[in-house]
């Protein structure tokens, strides 16, 4: 069990704080990278070990892993597929501009370089390392096709996979205010789970759509948040071993130095047998932010209680969960392709900039002050683009997100 150390915002390694190794790293880096992109430089083109192929009619090149497991359910190893089911979906290959291309759809409203430094830093500054983690991730994010969580609505959403929107309506998992270091928090409901509810890749998807909202709600200056796994009345009709590898292996592999801190709350006894299995799975650094509290009072001393809801924690928060649906035209920015492509145009030119700009940086040393400056048209020029490319969501209906900007509101009252 890890005792809890109050944080201070982390500066070592980060964008802005970089010593003058640590800079010609990441311009190593960005040489390694612009080779890739190129096509001057082999990678391995497969895709990422956790593909296993499909079995729907889905288009065989950003296929999604058949009867993945869920929170609740365990999915179908690679070695369990059938002949037929392995031959049914042929594992995709990847080209340097596809990397490129699914490079800056990460990116989003994020400077490039503090995405590529988290990789960096996960590997602890070894770049052939980090080069071969950050091409998996990227590679992951179009199997898994991530762009389809963000371009669908929630109805959408729920006419693919059956049974999502139930899963946002009962509140079994959502994003809610912030701690001290305005580290966006995830609060996660086991006890509102029961496995033969849903189908697996229906929780699947909801908890990769969640992971993406969660992008969406970091504030300028945070690059990591907090999970509360509440296990209030947790039992092992909760227990789920796929969510638990899903769970790992997406801050471990794929948002690494994301997770701020793992707070479990109220663990009941059947835990402790569980988490003995769990832990020798973690990497020691993502072990090193579990925490555990046994009570409000406990929990109350990392997150402070203006920012907890009274319901449940004890907070000072007078807020309780509750799923808006969509409003009637919110997305007919969507429906305008006009204006979507002129956007989008604007847009790749802002990444041509920032890579002519870059690579002069990489040469000669200079054009650091222009690239932060892109850096800053591309996060506003996002905030005006994302309608027309991303389906509105709760967050948004919340007031949470509006134009690129966060705020979280509480209805604070008095002991």
């Amino acid at each position: 069990m890890s005792t809890y150390v109050k944080p201070v915002a982390p500066t070592e390694g980060r964008l802005g704080h970089l010593t003058p190794e640590q800079t010609e790293k990441l311009q190593q880096f960005w040489v390694r990278l612009y080779d890739i992109f190129d096509g001057k430089t082999a990678f391995d083109q497969t895709a990422p070990s956790s593909f296993k192929g499909q079995n729907r009619d889905d288009d065989a090149a950003a296929p999604a892993p058949v009867q993945k497991a869920g929170w609740f359910g365990r999915g179908k190893s690679s070695a369990s597929l059938t002949g037929s089911e392995k031959a049914a979906a042929p594992a995709p290959r990847f080209s340097g501009a596809d990397i490129y291309k699914a490079f800056w759809k990460l990116t989003m409203m994020d400077h490039p370089d503090l995405l590529v430094l988290k990789f960096i830093r996960a590997r602890k500054w070894n770049l052939d390392d980090a080069m071969k983690m950050f091409l998996n991730a990227l590679k992951w994010r179009i199997v898994e096709r991530l762009d389809e969580l963000v371009e669908l609505s929630d109805v959408e959403l729920d006419a693919k996979y059956p049974k999502f929107l139930e899963q946002m309506r009962v509140g079994k998992g959502y994003l809610r205010g912030a701690d001290d270091l305005n580290r966006p928090m995830s609060i996660v409901n086991t006890r509102l789970h029961l496995k033969a509810d849903q189908p697996p890749e229906t929780i699947h998807r909801f908890t990769l759509h969640t992971m993406e909202c969660g992008r969406m709600v970091l504030p300028q200056g945070a690059e990591t948040v907090v999970v509360i796994f509440d296990l209030s009345d947790f039992g092992l009709q909760n227990m789920d071993w796929g969510f638990v590898r899903l769970f790992v292996q997406c801050f471990e592999s794929y948002y690494p130095e994301t997770l701020g801190v793992c707070i479990v709350h109220r663990a009941p006894f059947v835990f402790w047998g569980l988490w003995k299995l769990i832990q020798p799975l973690l990497d020691p650094v993502v072990a090193s932010k579990f925490v555990f509290t046994r009570n409000n009072e406990e929990l109350h001393k990392i997150i402070p209680r203006e920012r907890l809801p009274i319901k449940h924690y004890n907070g000072l928060d007078d807020w309780t969960y509750e799923y808006v649906p969509a409003q009637e035209g919110e997305n007919d920015h969507m429906k305008d392709v006009g204006k979507k492509e002129e956007l989008l145009q604007e847009r790749h030119a802002l990444e041509t900039r920032f890579d002519i700009a870059t690579r002069s940086w990489i040469k000669q040393g200079d054009q650091a002050e222009e690239r932060d400056g892109i850096a800053k048209e591309l996060r506003e020029q996002y905030a005006r683009l994302c309608p027309y490319v991303r389906a509105a969501n709760l967050y948004q209906r919340w007031g949470v997100t509006v134009n690129g900007q966060v705020n979280w509101t509480y209805n604070l009252k008095s002991e």
